[in-house]
């Protein structure tokens, strides 16, 4: 077992210093979203209702002035006569208004033919008749008029307040002109921000008031607006921008005061305070970032080093479990290794004997050659089964190579084969065709050990005791079973053969380690293990391997 490549940490890091801060900056960029929302809503809230609240005394503010001023015109029908004002009097009158601000601009008296038989003011309209004017029949009607914004003889616009004064069988009419500019001002006082606007229109939907993007009876581009009681207000495109528009109708006359602003100058505020929340955003968000990847180096470094400790901490696993399978092996093999030892000292002896008896007769001289044959032949033997318990236990680096799998096996069986003879355990063989495979020869030699010692272990002693190793190729894996017909394995034991330290044997036969080892082994070349087992029926481990070695697997 070794160490993970330097790339999978880089991963791990990207992957900490991403989840950490989608888990940071999310949760905030979803506060930060929810929040604007709601103070983008309340803000506008807040804005219709001011600007519904300023117009409502906006039309009180006017609809006061208007029937102030039709007041005062009552009251000086009801102070003079017709006679009286014609005579001088008006000039007077006219004097005392004027020392108030310039509200009107003219004063006259008109009879019941339409003539205006007494004017003051800046025009020459003394003698003009307004019989067929609709104001005139306006204001006969009903007593008192104020008119719309109208031309007249003057040619400017204007509008006039005009009452109805009744004497015997006559009437006359006192009407006057409300200062242009003087109501302008009053009906703009009201303007906020950079297009902040308050204008009048007509039931017509012409401008009553200059206004920003217009001119006095030009349209306002509100069509014919409908009446509504009270306030009301809405966004609106006009000429390609679009407008928060509050709007409330006057009684008398039926004018529609309306304020108007551009919705860019209306939420200014709201974009400034956005833009200095999203500053704020992103400085969380970097701090966010910043933090995750101090704590994600931090986390990566100390799993790195525990990956180093767990691995060293497998390498000697490996190395132990390595010592317990030469263990196991040694007292069989040490039987094994004995009767060669045992036959070589006896021809030993039946060579000195026969060496011993000058001269040596030619038969004896045969038999010394045919006894240090036999002599060889035992000496190879043993040389075999230490050599293969050498190649079993010396430490070997794990290095990936291409193996050749039926030989690699069978020089593993040399080895297993010793110990079965001593066990009286008959060791088959049944390799196939295979091709080479790339993996760690010392891992997969501990793999076949392990497995093929406890099925040796779990036959031993049984009438026709039985273990089958076998190997072929399928699905594109080498596949390779260790099957015996020992007394099978108990379901309550299945789960737990590969769990560390989990084992069945007596004490001082067996770690618990072989099998847990063997699990770590296979997972780390990238193959599987799996075990067959019923109690009575034998066991079947298979060990499936790729024949190329894992992406990422250590070099």
């Amino acid at each position: 077992m070794s160490g993970h490549p330097a790339g999978d940490y880089r991963k791990l890091r990207r992957s900490l210093v991403l989840r950490m801060a989608l888990v940071s900056v999310v949760p905030l960029l979803v506060v930060s979203a929810a929040n604007s929302w709601l103070f983008f809503r309340l803000n506008r809230a807040i804005v219709v209702d001011q600007h519904a609240l300023s117009l409502r005394h906006q039309r009180e503010a006017l609809e006061q002035f208007l029937a102030a001023r039709e007041a005062e015109l009552r009251a000086i029908t009801e102070r003079y006569t017709k006679a009286e004002l014609r005579e001088g009097e008006l000039d007077r009158v006219f004097r005392v208004i004027r020392q108030q601000p310039e509200v009107l601009s003219d004063i006259g008296v008109i009879d019941s033919r339409g003539d205006h038989v007494q004017y003051v003011g800046p025009f020459d309209l003394a003698g003009r008749n307004y019989r067929d004017a609709p104001w005139f029949t306006e204001v006969v009607e009903r007593g008192v008029y104020v008119s719309d914004v109208f031309l007249g003889y003057r040619g400017v616009p204007h509008f006039v307040i005009a009452v109805l004064r009744r004497e015997a069988d006559d009437f006359w009419i006192l009407r006057a002109t409300v200062s242009a500019d003087y109501f302008e001002r009053l009906v703009n006082v009201s303007r906020s921000g950079r297009t902040g606007e308050t204008f009048i229109v007509n039931e017509a939907g012409l401008y009553q008031t200059k206004g920003a993007h217009g001119q006095l009876l030009a349209p306002a581009g509100l069509g014919r607006p409908a009446w509504h009681e009270g306030t009301r207000g809405g966004e609106e495109e006009i000429g390609g921008t679009r407008y928060l528009v509050t709007t409330a109708w006057l009684e008398h006359p039926r004018w529609l005061l309306v304020y108007r602003q551009e919705l860019g100058d209306v939420f200014a505020p709201l974009f400034d305070a956005s833009l200095l929340g999203i500053g704020i955003w992103l400085l969380g968000a970097v701090g966010a970032v910043v933090l995750a990847l101090a704590v994600a180096r931090r986390q990566v470094r100390r799993i790195r080093q525990a990956d180093q400790e767990k691995d060293a901490m497998a390498q000697r696993l490996v190395a132990t479990g390595r010592v317990a399978a030469v263990g196991e092996m040694s007292a069989g093999l040490a039987h094994e290794i004995n009767n060669p030892l045992a036959t070589i000292d006896t021809l030993r002896t039946w060579i000195q004997d026969l060496g011993g008896t000058p001269p040596i007769p030619e038969e004896d001289r045969r038999e010394i050659l045919e006894s240090a044959g036999k002599i060889g032949e035992q000496v190879a033997r043993c040389k075999v089964i230490t050599q293969g318990l050498l190649k079993f236990s010396r430490r070997v680096d794990a290095q990936p190579e291409r193996i050749d799998v039926a030989a690699f096996l069978g020089e593993l069986c040399v080895v297993a084969r010793a110990r079965a003879r001593v066990d009286e355990v008959t060791l088959d063989t049944d390799f196939g065709t295979l091709p080479p495979i790339e993996c760690t020869p010392a891992h997969l030699q501990q793999i076949v050990m392990n497995v093929v010692n406890n099925a040796l272990d779990a036959t031993a002693g049984r009438r026709d005791a039985r273990v089958l190793v076998s190997s072929r190729l399928e699905g594109g894996r080498v596949v390779l079973r260790v099957r015996d017909n020992g007394p099978g394995i108990p379901p309550e034991n299945l789960a737990r053969i590969f769990q560390p330290f989990f084992t069945t044997k007596p004490v001082g036969r067996g770690t618990g380690l072989g099998l847990a080892i063997c699990y770590g082994l296979v997972q780390e070349l990238g193959g599987t293990i799996a075990v067959d087992s019923a109690e009575g029926g034998g066991t079947t481990f298979t060990v499936a391997l790729p024949v190329q070695a894992p992406a990422g697997s250590p070099p």
